[in-house]
């Protein structure tokens, strides 16, 4: 009998699949196609009543709404036509839009509203409106749609109208749906890991990715944050759909961008998810995306972010608990920028559940644990710092930071150590016996026992619980010179705890490949088989991988010079544009530094093959009056023009300057012919880009651009 349920559960699941995926528009259920009216009926008797153990101040709130609500439903069920019916429809988006606004009960208030909306029939209308009405309608049955997709409401459309909204995904290049379906598919990335593959599969993903290149703020918030829901919450294999689509590279212009910090912030949120997945870390790294993490949160104020939140309609309420749930694996993950976002998310995320009294939420998920670990043994300053910040915002203690260089601590920092844990009872045991850091790594379960008087097992056990922990966040570059402990950690973070056995047994990484098993457990008290295998078999691995060396000669095919503040979003989106054809690109992503930072960069610039100039509004001013050559664009220019590098300018909304103003040594620049940018028609702009990087020189005129300097005399005069 199981057998049988399973084989209908999965025909039921593969029937589906293929009801979603078989045409260029998805089938659409007929309780979708068919409704045209709010179901229910429209008496008294039918509306929802508020339940008695709701909050008094939510309760009143309701009193005073529900009312207008039912109302609006109203209006919309005898709507005789388009204008009334959009008409009702805004009565509706308004009274949720307030309702979400609240301050501290927002969130209560406006689920109950999805409910009623939901329950009264009012999702089914909307998405029949979203498949059959026309645009000006559609767009307002959308705005609304996304505004209500609580969690019930995310079930129902995907039980009965993912394919509605993926029709809708496939009209990507029409403005006024993108904004509210982008922000659809936001919402429906978070509902399971089967409705992520679906949408994944059947488009969503590929609308998402499409808005990406879009200048929409709007737009590219819902993008960044779709993302981030795809990545948190679609599991690994979806995340694995995900690179194979580029997301990793169609997120850099995302965080690159300086114009919206919440849209950088859920795309950096988006790219660390992703990196912390070992099956796809590399390809991760490889986007140069995951660079731009750390630099871009140390930039931010966070409780200057959370008040701009509280601001915002959007993300006044802040997020939930289950939103708040997929941090804490970040926190606890190896790498430095998971933990640096995920501290500064929850840093944002304190400040506004303060304002609401809503601060026990953080040991409801688990997340305060978590922090005072970070605190305590993070390397990064930035990091340690928010953990902290969050931690006095839901008044826990902070405790204090710990000396990561165990093997050398003195009794009395075992004695800091212990009283930081709670196992202050044996403070004293461990002093008498002159326990120092590097007894404290090689203590074994006996002499806990047997010569510190730890006789409770359970005791024992939370002992070594903590001391693993130790093992494991402990800086061991004092007495590992062949970065074993790193070694360890690239096979599974938690492996780091090994470190000091094998090194006190005189084994680091050059000689591990020729250790037994036996050797491993008797000798370095491996007592986990799995790990032991673990170990060997990457040992093995590490001795017959063939070493790839790449030579500073090797230069990349294009370097990208751009003015920061008008031009980083253009060059960041050529930047994967021409990543995606199989150019190497070279695109400074930190703050301009003086000293090596310069001769790298002007190094970065004679190695590569080919030279684009991206010219943005006022591109060239800081140029003018630069006779000592100070300016970043001014140098690399000058630098390009020496180097006989092929230049291609890319223009976008630029004026070009009379030649007279700019310096004598890089005048000729204006000789180049420059390619005019459209954002309607990027790939057909990038093929004529990459005909200039592959053909001839741009500085022959009959390379062929209307927009070139050669149609204009006067410019090519000096």
């Amino acid at each position: 009998m199981p057998m049988v349920l399973t084989l209908l559960v999965s025909l039921y699941k593969l029937c589906r699949f293929f009801a979603m995926s078989g045409a260029e528009r998805l089938v659409v259920p007929e309780c979708v196609s068919q409704a045209g009216s709010w179901a229910g009926g429209g008496s008294s008797r039918d509306h929802r009543e508020v339940s008695p153990g709701v909050n008094t101040d939510v309760r009143a709130a309701l009193d005073r709404i529900l009312p207008a609500l039912h109302r609006a439903i109203t209006h919309a069920k005898q709507a005789a036509g388009p204008a009334e019916l959009r008409k009702a429809i805004a009565e509706v988006f308004q009274l949720v839009e307030e309702a979400w606004g609240m301050p501290t009960l927002g969130r209560d208030v406006a689920k109950v509203l999805c409910d009623v909306i939901r329950l009264e029939g009012g999702l089914d209308l909307l998405l029949n409106l979203l498949h059959t009405a026309e645009l000006e309608t559609k767009c307002q049955a959308g705005k609304l749609l996304e505004q209500i997709l609580v969690a019930e409401n995310r079930d129902r459309i995907a039980r009965i109208g993912l394919g509605v909204i993926l029709n809708l995904a496939k009209e990507r290049d029409v403005p006024q749906l993108a904004q509210s379906v982008s922000g659809i598919l936001e919402h429906m990335f978070k509902h399971t890991e089967e409705t992520c593959f679906q949408l994944i599969s059947d488009g969503g993903l590929d609308a998402i990715l499409y808005w990406c290149r879009w200048t929409d703020p709007i737009v590219l918030r819902h993008c960044a944050m779709a993302l981030a829901n795809c990545a948190m919450y679609g599991g690994q294999a979806n995340q694995r759909l995900m690179i194979e689509k580029k997301t990793a590279e169609w997120l850099f212009p995302l965080v690159f961008s300086r114009d919206d910090d919440l849209i950088r912030l859920h795309a950096c949120l988006a790219i660390t998810v992703l990196a912390t997945n070992k099956e796809i870390e590399k390809e991760v790294e490889c986007s140069g995306t995951l660079a731009l993490v750390e630099p871009f949160i140390a930039s931010l104020d966070p409780e200057q972010f959370a008040s701009e939140m509280l601001g915002s309609s959007d993300n006044s309420q802040g997020r939930t608990a289950d939103d708040l749930q997929q941090l804490v694996p970040l926190l606890d993950s190896s790498r430095l920028e998971a933990q640096c976002i995920a501290a500064f998310y929850l840093c944002t995320e304190a400040a506004i559940k303060a304002r609401q009294k809503k601060t026990k939420i953080f040991s409801e998920i688990g997340a305060t644990q978590s922090l005072k670990r970070v605190v305590c043994y993070s390397t990064s300053s930035t990091t340690s710092s928010l953990a902290k910040k969050v931690l006095r915002l839901i008044g826990e203690e902070v405790p204090r930071r710990i000396l990561p260089t165990v093997p050398n601590w003195k009794p009395c920092e075992v004695q800091t150590w212990l009283q930081q844990i709670g196992f202050n009872k044996y403070c004293q045991s461990f002093l008498d016996h002159q326990v120092d850091g590097d007894i404290l790594l090689r203590l074994t379960e006996e002499e806990l026992q047997e010569d510190l008087g730890m006789d409770s097992s359970i005791t024992r056990k939370r002992f070594f619980r903590e001391l693993t922990e130790l093992k494991t966040f402990t800086n061991y570059s004092t007495c590992d010179r062949s970065n074993l402990a790193d070694w360890l950690g690239g096979i599974d973070p938690k492996f780091r705890q090994y470190t000091y056995n094998l090194l006190t047994c005189g084994i680091n990484r050059n000689f591990l490949h020729r250790v037994t098993e036996q050797q491993l457990q008797e000798d370095c008290h491996i007592n986990t088989g799995f790990h032991r295998v673990r170990i060997l078999t990457a040992a093995r691995e590490m001795l017959h991988s063939p070493i790839t060396l790449q030579t500073a000669s090797d230069g990349t095919d294009v370097f990208i010079s751009y003015r920061r503040s008008t031009g980083s979003q253009l060059a960041s989106l050529l930047k994967v544009h021409l990543q995606l054809h199989g150019f190497s690109v070279f695109i400074d992503v930190e703050k301009l530094e003086a000293g090596k930072f310069e001769d790298k960069l002007i190094q970065s610039v004679m190695s590569a093959r080919n030279f684009v100039l991206v010219l943005s509004p006022n591109a060239l001013d800081k140029c003018m009056g630069d006779p000592e050559c100070k300016d970043w664009v001014h140098k690399e220019i000058v630098t390009a023009l020496n180097s006989g590098k092929n230049i291609v300018p890319v223009t976008d909304h630029f004026e070009w300057p009379d030649p007279k103003t700019l310096p004598e040594d890089m005048r000729a620049v204006l000789k180049f012919n420059g390619i005019k940018w459209s954002h309607e028609y990027q790939e057909a702009t990038i093929d004529k880009i990459i005909r200039f990087l592959q053909g001839r020189s741009s500085r022959d005129s009959s390379a062929g651009s209307e927009n070139g300097l050669d149609c204009l005399p006067s410019l090519g005069q000096t």
